[in-house]
Parts: structure tokens; C-alpha cells; sequence
């Protein structure tokens, strides 16, 4: 009889800790890579001044937690991209702008049913 008590109490609680949530949460993160060969820099209010040196990649910006996948245009944490490169000066010149934002200038990459990766590629081609 002790044993059905111990059991009748403890069901619940098992049942409790063994139920999953329903919400299915996708992971989207945002990528500048920086294939060209010149020194990159990226502004924002958040970060400030972020160099994305040549031939290096630079993750910055995670999607909303959502239901499903959510492109660059689509998503409300920045709607434009500016790059500068420092010229000979050392002074702050615009090398790219995407504003507003283009979905087909990213390239996504599905790293599993839940995780995703926009990346934008910089080529020389793409600077000015």
C-alpha cells in the first residue's frame, strides 16, 4: 500500500518533468565575410567601430527568436549596411552600402533544421 502512495505522489511530478514545449525556437545568425583584400569597417551603436580584416568573417547580428527562419530584410534588429575602409589618410571612406537591405545578396546556409546563417560576401568587385 505504501508503495501505490509513493507512486500516486510521485506521477505527477515525473509526468510534470517529462512534458516538452510545443514552441520550436530557429536560430538565425548574420555574417559580413570579408573576402576582399582590403580592411573593412563595420559601425554600429551597439559594438561601436569593428575592423573585419581581410579574408575574416564577422558575426554581427543574432535573429529574433522566432518560429521560423528570418531573412535579412525581414528582420527589425538593422534595416542598412554601411562598410568604410580607411584611406591613405587614415580617414573613413564609405567602400559599401546595402539601404535597404536585398535578401539575394545573402547567401543562407543551413546548418540544421534549426540553425541558420545569412552570410554577406565582400568581394574586391563589391567596393568602391
Amino acid at each position: 500500500m505504501r508503495k501505490l502512495v509513493i507512486i500516486l505522489f510521485l506521477a505527477p511530478l515525473l509526468m510534470a518533468t517529462q512534458c516538452e514545449s510545443d514552441e520550436i525556437v530557429v536560430s538565425t545568425v548574420y555574417i559580413i565575410q570579408n573576402d576582399s583584400n582590403t580592411n573593412l569597417i563595420f559601425i554600429t551603436e551597439e559594438a561601436g567601430e569593428t575592423v573585419i580584416t581581410s579574408q575574416s568573417s564577422h558575426i554581427f547580428n543574432f535573429g529574433p527568436n522566432a518560429s521560423t527562419v528570418v531573412s535579412p530584410a525581414e528582420n527589425s534588429n538593422f534595416n542598412s549596411i554601411q562598410l568604410f575602409k580607411s584611406d591613405s589618410n587614415q580617414n573613413q571612406v564609405l567602400a559599401y552600402e546595402q539601404n535597404p537591405i536585398q535578401d539575394e545578396l545573402w547567401s543562407l546556409n543551413e546548418l540544421s533544421s534549426l540553425e541558420y546563417e545569412y552570410s554577406l560576401i565582400i568581394t574586391d568587385d563589391l567596393i568602391d
